[in-house]
């Protein structure tokens, strides 16, 4: 019988270690800056979904070709240099998209950060078997995965701004390509143990499957807990939550790559896929969230993590990695991404196919039926409850909280179709007989709120939620009262009447944006600059700050921040004869989809006046004259 191979040989232990610090540091890179602080910096280039999507398409293409580029030049003698180089590349292309001030050169700066990782994975991860030997490969993997996640929960790291997590990422790719030099080959490291088989191409094709579909899930999850507050705050929360997520993480990569290495692929899948479910179900308030979504969410990506590294290492060769990190890495990354950017949220259908598909997978593979009753178990968490978390249904239940909360009594949905003001302020009016439909018809009396005919026009998901959380908090001045009871944790009602809230106007998008771009103020006079000092502080200071520099009270809880105006251009303003109307329409009818909420019940002369008050800002923080904008 073959002995396990050994990494004490010379050079062997310290070998190791450079190997794990190498997966640490490559994952580092990749979640820190790649899958985190590029997103941000692409938001002040790119700050319309369209052009966002552009940014994020260069970035997988590149991957996908820098991981197909490194499989064909790869070469094992030439390993350690290899390796080196890709670190390198990495840290020039964070450093270009750091520099990057245009759409162009952002997206042209993701690409070549997408070519740069796809190549590193690939090289780093086919050349890994020979470095550690495969009797502590799966530890290596894990120890290295798992310190990286726990770095990037530091909250010194986790809430710097995205140049200064580019410039750690930087930092840590330039140390790491100094670690080659030690990543010597230990003797004997391709034999491998005798109980050890390698894949067949068809069991290669399941795993891949398997890993597709956990990257997808998390990836959709991840994004729409980074773009909604309340989701945020409930799972990367204070520094004490943060460091308890870092910790998860740490010991779950640990301990899946210590399994590893006794051959319990299957049973950590089976794990990671279980948990990575639940905190979906928790998200989407299917399941109970008896202990912190947090904490099922990051064992569950440490888990499957893990795998996805030690997977295509263990086979050995670039050929596997290259399929593995451009299907399931880069393809599941894009997929999830884009489903979360389209619905908003996980659906719990997709959760029990993705589910169903990675049982299916491993079924394929002929495994035993004790080593998929962990994955039925999973399986079986994903159908409870899975009316509630039905689109329709949760529609259904938010339009019966709100008329068990009394919301009926304060807001119409019937906007008058003679009164000039209710169709400018709130969107077209709709016949008597649309809206004499559900049971019972919701005409209610407005003596109080505005309308909400149209307010999933009007009004993201995210802000309705901040709105009835806080509601003085986004509307300075307002009577309504706190619904926060309704979001407390394993409660669904709150979510369910901001998801009926998002139908309400769903079939009136074209018409309101139409009417909105046809709008010019009708103010003959405008109101003084001292007077909308006094109203931006009022009602725009919250989220921008009072000197415009996107450091309001509620900045914070927001999924985009409002910008910094002394280093950030414009936005969503065209060219420049065009800026007062531009900033006067998204004062009066703020931006559809984003937490910018307008102020439709302003006289246009108080709009046009905070238009040029906010002008004043941008160009008194930027170097300006603020004088030439007052006359």
């Amino acid at each position: 019988m073959t002995a396990p191979d050994s990494v004490t040989p010379t050079g062997g232990r310290t070998a190791w270690w450079a190997a794990l610090a190498a997966v640490a540091a490559t994952y580092v890179y990749f979640l820190i800056f790649a899958e985190f602080a590029l997103l941000e910096l692409s938001r002040v280039v790119a700050p319309t979904p369209a052009s966002l999507r552009g940014i994020m398409t260069g970035l997988g293409a590149g991957g996908v070709i820098g991981a197909l580029v490194a499989a064909r030049t790869f070469r094992a003698d030439r390993y350690p240099m290899l390796l080196a180089w890709a670190f390198r590349a990495c840290a020039l292309s964070a450093a270009a998209a750091l520099l990057a001030s245009s759409l162009a050169a952002m997206v042209a700066a993701a690409g070549a950060v997408g070519l740069s990782l796809g190549w590193l994975t690939v090289i780093l991860t086919a050349g890994l078997r020979t470095v550690t030997g495969t009797a502590r490969l799966g530890l290596a993997v894990g120890m290295g995965t798992g310190a990286a996640y726990a770095i990037c929960n530091v909250p010194l790291v986790f809430r710097a701004p995205a140049s200064v997590q580019t410039g750690v990422a930087v930092a840590v790719v330039i140390v790491a390509s100094w670690l080659p030099r030690w990543m010597t080959p230990v003797a004997n490291a391709a034999r491998g143990r005798t109980a050890e088989r390698r894949e067949s191409a068809a069991g290669v094709a399941c795993w891949v499957v398997v890993l597709l579909a956990l990257v997808w899930m998390d990836s959709a999850a991840f994004y729409i807990v980074q773009h909604t507050a309340s989701l945020r705050a409930a799972t990367w929360g204070d520094g004490p939550m943060l460091f308890a997520n870092a910790a998860v993480h740490l010991g779950a990569a640990a301990l899946a790559g210590a399994w590893l290495d006794r051959g319990g692929r299957v049973a950590v899948i089976a794990g990671g896929t279980a948990a990575l479910a639940t905190a979906c179900l928790m998200l989407e308030n299917v399941v109970p969230a008896f202990v912190p979504a947090a904490w099922f969410y990051t064992a569950g990506v440490s888990l499957y993590s893990t795998v996805l590294v030690e997977f295509p290492a263990r086979q050995g060769g670039p050929g596997v990695a290259a399929i593995v990190f451009a299907v399931a890495g880069w393809l599941g990354s894009a997929l999830g991404i884009g489903m979360a950017q389209d619905l908003a949220r996980v659906p719990v259908a997709f959760v029990v196919v993705a589910v169903g598909t990675i049982a299916a997978a491993l079924l394929w593979r002929r495994r035993t039926v004790r080593q998929i009753v962990p994955l039925a178990i999973a399986a079986a968490v994903t159908t409870c409850r899975v009316d509630a978390g039905e689109p329709d249904a949760l529609e259904r239940l938010g339009r019966e909280v709100y008329i068990a909360e009394g919301c009926i009594h304060c807001h119409s949905q019937y906007i008058r179709p003679r009164v000039a003001a209710d169709v400018e302020f709130w969107g077209p009016a709709a016949s008597l007989a649309e809206s004499l439909t559900g049971a019972p018809p919701l005409l209610g009396a407005r003596r109080m709120g505005p309308d909400l005919s149209h307010v999933g026009n009007r009004r993201s998901p995210e802000w309705n939620r901040l709105h009835l959380i806080a509601p003085r908090a986004v509307s300075p001045g307002s009577r309504m009262p706190a619904y926060v009871q309704l979001f407390s944790p394993g409660e669904i009602r709150g979510e369910a009447l901001v998801a009926y809230l998002a139908t309400l106007g769903a079939a009136t998008v074209g018409a309101r944006q139409a009417q909105i771009a046809a709008w010019v103020p009708a103010a003959s006079d405008v109101t003084p600059l001292p007077q909308a000092q006094r109203l931006f502080l009022q009602l725009c200071a919250p989220c921008h700050g009072e000197k415009g520099g996107g450091d309001g009270a509620i900045a914070g809880r927001l999924s985009m921040r409002p910008p910094n105006w002394g280093v950030t251009p414009w936005r969503f303003v065209g060219p420049a004869g065009d800026t007062d109307a531009a900033l006067a329409r998204i004062i009066k009818f703020g931006l559809p989809g984003l937490p910018m909420a307008g102020h439709e019940y302003l006289p246009d002369r108080d709009v046009v006046g905070l238009a040029r008050y906010v002008r004043t800002l941008h160009k008194a923080r930027s170097g300006g004259s603020p004088v030439a904008d007052q006359q």
